[in-house]
């Protein structure tokens, strides 16, 4: 492993997938909504540099740190926020390409002097390639984006094919990916998915281990939205056995 992080680099040069060319499916929706004020934009031009997975990351970085987590579409940053401000011995990434989302959580990492959180606004499946394998000790994928519509049911990103070939490898043994939606047809879309997994097993028993989330669960602007809206949310464990 100390090779492999001596040898790691992301060579991932651009911060906005506004500059770079998409050659897979597009599984996000919209890079951008509202117009950014002054203050914003000068925070996604300037400080983002400060934050951006592109840097090379040896051993003797990573070595003060316990465990290592990845959010794939963190929105605006109330999950990895929240955890990094409370586990300082714990590294986070996060990709997310809604550039409001990301310059929501520079925010609130300057204002709180968080130095423990890596971002990207681009695909996050060409960030976490690039990965050494057995690296993570969770993946997140919370609350994304289900396209509702049969006609964009290619779009939806998590399937078996993407647990398995993007996912698996980059989880420790004994790791975990964790998804959580509120969408009922996702639901059942994500379920057929986990259980086609060849590399990471379901470890729901029962009921309650999709209904229910972990105590200092952190939860995010969309499920907040979906409580208000009366929509259930639930959450998939899933756990890596095999190195």
């Amino acid at each position: 492993m100390k090779k492999e992080l001596v040898n790691y680099q992301i060579s991932l040069n651009k911060s906005s997938l506004e500059d770079i060319q998409i050659k897979r499916i597009r599984t996000f929706g919209r890079i951008k909504s509202r117009k950014l004020s002054d203050n914003k934009n000068d925070l996604y031009q300037n400080k983002i540099k400060k934050y951006i997975i592109n840097q090379n990351l040896d051993a003797d970085e990573y070595s003060k740190y316990k465990k290592f987590s990845f959010e794939i579409g963190f929105g605006y940053g109330d999950f990895i926020f929240t955890n990094a401000l409370n586990k300082k011995d714990q590294l986070f990434f996060g990709c997310e390409p809604h550039i409001n989302g990301v310059v929501s959580l520079i925010s609130k990492l300057e204002s709180n002097n968080i130095s423990n959180v890596k971002i990207s606004s681009n695909d996050a499946r060409d960030v976490i390639e690039k990965f050494p394998n057995n690296f993570f000790d969770e993946i997140f994928i919370l609350f994304p984006d289900p396209w509702p519509k049969s006609k964009h049911f290619k779009r939806r990103l998590i399937n078996a094919d993407f647990i398995d070939n993007f996912i698996a490898n980059k989880i420790k043994k004994d790791g975990e990916l964790i998804i959580a939606t509120d969408h009922d047809s996702y639901k059942l879309w994500i379920a057929k998915a986990v259980l086609e997994s060849k590399n990471l097993l379901w470890t729901a028993s029962s009921s309650s281990d999709w209904n229910d989330f972990p105590d200092d669960w952190v939860k995010t602007k969309y499920q907040k939205k979906a409580e208000i809206e009366n929509r259930k949310s639930v959450i998939f464990k899933l756990k890596k056995y095999n190195a």
